[in-house]
């Protein structure tokens, strides 16, 4: 399992906030955080800045404009929260949503680059994370099936061997949990021979256990200290409390699904015995009775005969003497 606590925008652009849900991500377990790497100008055209929007908490926000440029982050503040991570021991990741945040993040030695549901039509800065020859998660929030089949034949006619992540997504914010559509993981799986995971925007930690039980090798879950806090999406993220049950109970949940099949654990067979049964005298039975089913009780432990074999009893010769509730074996039946 990988786990990546999404600050995405939490952070309000303050450093030291980003600092602080940095260090509660690796406390709660997350594998890696993920910021977005946004440049205003390059996201939304500035000609709809002036459009007014909901404030969302913030004082200092009127409009479309006054919100991208609070939430974007510039070279500083990358160098210092990578910087940051690193002395945490957490993996920085980021969204970029243009080509040279692409640059930015490359020069930063990300592992990988994510890819937001947003530019899965996105089709030329696609192809230019591609040519970073990094493994790639790409959401899929918001896109049909067809439009996801048609990326991944897009990204893989440019990097046929690339290590690609299909990550399902419902872009609602947050997702009610009769619209998470978790089965659009097997979808996913059946066109594409690698990893899937689930990009959740559902509140608590409960859907994304039912991802992990139905495939999920990754689970990204925005993520804060405090619901409470300004901002779009501070309260659909999961604190760290919410966060660490997700990868405690979702490690358990991927160590009960990697047995293939219906198999028996050596664990579980040393439990036979006690929990079957064998087959017993039903009352005292001198040698020489011919064995009917009234003759024939069924009691633990199973350490004899199975009750499954009953029929094979029946009008055999009792050759020794048995008391009631005596365990019947093959040795005590004439088999003439």
């Amino acid at each position: 399992m990988f786990y990546i606590a999404e600050i995405g925008l939490n952070h309000n652009g303050d450093l030291g906030l980003a600092r602080k849900m940095v260090e509660a991500a690796f406390q709660a377990g997350a594998d890696a955080v993920k910021f977005q790497s946004i440049q205003a100008d390059k996201l939304v055209s500035p000609q709809t800045f002036d459009t007014p929007i909901d404030g969302f908490g913030y004082k200092d926000v009127n409009n479309l404009g006054d919100f991208w440029n609070k939430v974007s982050i510039d070279k500083e503040f990358h160098f210092n929260i990578k910087n940051h991570c690193d002395q945490v021991g957490l993996e920085f990741m980021s969204t970029p949503f243009d080509f040279n945040n692409v640059d930015l993040l490359e020069k930063l030695g990300v592992r990988r680059f994510k890819i937001a549901s947003g530019d899965i039509t996105n089709w030329p800065l696609i192809d230019y994370i591609v040519n970073k020859n990094k493994p790639i998660l790409l959401s899929t929030g918001g896109a049909t099936l067809k439009e996801v089949k048609e990326t991944v034949e897009f990204i893989k006619d440019r990097k046929s061997d690339i290590d690609l992540t299909l990550l399902h997504c419902v872009s609602l914010y947050p997702t009610p949990p009769d619209l998470a559509n978790l089965q659009a993981l097997d979808e996913l799986k059946a066109i594409h021979n690698g990893k899937v995971g689930f990009s959740d925007h559902t509140k608590g930690f409960h859907i994304p256990l039912a991802a992990i039980a139905r495939g999920a090798e990754v689970i990204e879950k925005h993520f804060t200290i405090d619901q409470n806090l300004p901002g779009p999406d501070q309260k659909m993220s999961a604190t760290p409390e919410i966060f660490s049950k997700i990868v405690k109970y979702g490690n358990e949940v991927r160590e009960s699904i990697k047995l293939q099949g219906k198999k028996l654990s050596q664990q579980e067979k040393g439990e036979l015995d006690d929990m079957r049964r064998s087959i017993v005298a039903a009352k005292s039975l001198e040698a020489g009775t011919i064995i009917s089913k009234d003759h024939l009780d069924y009691k633990r432990p199973g350490t004899g005969i199975s009750p499954s074999q009953f029929q094979k009893l029946l009008g055999k010769k009792l050759t020794q003497d048995l008391l009631k509730d005596d365990q019947i074996k093959w040795s005590h039946l004439d088999d003439k």
